[in-house]
């Protein structure tokens, strides 16, 4: 082979190198390329972390708004009926200038003879009216102080207000028998509701007219006066 013919060849093969592609090369960038983890990949490796750091941040957020909230208002009682009734504390022997007639309220048993309650407007020895209870033997309207039942026979409260002016409960001992409750009531008045403090109702009754007004006798709970009052 002449120089010429070998110079020929080692350009030809020359160029053939820089066409035919470096399979070794391309091998090992094929290679180096799947050994990089996918973008995917990456995100779902820092994106679990942030979310748990998320949900703990929304529940200090939580516990910290129910921490510092105002306390729900406490429950309102419920609305109770009528009006508040509210007793004068009965005078026991008042001296009267001017007693009133007698009106019949109930009859009950002593301990050995029958009794009848009485209730009476009357004047006391100032001029004030009062409301009194009075037990006297069955029969008899009138009589003396030996003949009254008990040491608080009679029992006069004052007359204030309206339309319910005064009230006397019954007890044992007293001019009116216990579970028995009189009241002196403005004219204008029907029908008169009483509730005690549980709110059991007592309906009242009219039983007598006074000259200020109307006496109503109710049949109420023993040890459990009426605290409130309806009229109609």
């Amino acid at each position: 082979m002449t120089d010429l013919e070998r110079k020929l060849a080692e350009a030809l093969r020359g160029q053939a190198r820089e066409v035919t592609p470096d399979l070794d090369a391309a091998w090992a960038e094929q290679q180096r390329r799947q050994r990089r983890p996918p973008r995917r990949r990456k995100v779902a490796v820092w994106g679990a972390p942030l979310a748990a750091v998320l949900v703990v941040l929304t529940s200090v957020l939580l516990a910290t708004q129910l921490n510092t909230a105002s306390p729900p208002p406490p429950p309102q009682p419920a609305k109770q009926p009528g009006q508040e009734l509210v007793f004068a504390k009965p005078e026991i022997s008042l001296r009267l200038s001017f007693p009133g007639e007698p009106k019949a309220l109930i009859d009950f048993a002593g301990q050995t003879d029958a009794w009848t309650s009485y209730a009476s407007q009357s004047l006391d020895t100032t001029g004030r009216p009062v409301f009194c209870i009075e037990a006297l033997p069955k029969g008899a309207t009138h009589g003396g102080t030996d003949s009254n039942f008990g040491i608080e026979s009679p029992s006069c409260v004052p007359v204030s207000g309206y339309p319910v002016s005064a009230g006397y409960v019954g007890k044992k001992g007293g001019p009116l028998p216990a579970g028995k409750a009189v009241f002196l009531v403005a004219r204008t008045v029907h029908t008169l509701r009483l509730y005690d403090a549980a709110g059991d109702l007592s309906q009242a009754k009219a039983v007598a007219v006074v000259d200020m007004g109307q006496v109503f006798l109710a049949d109420v709970n023993p040890g459990s006066p009426p605290v409130r009052f309806e009229v109609s």
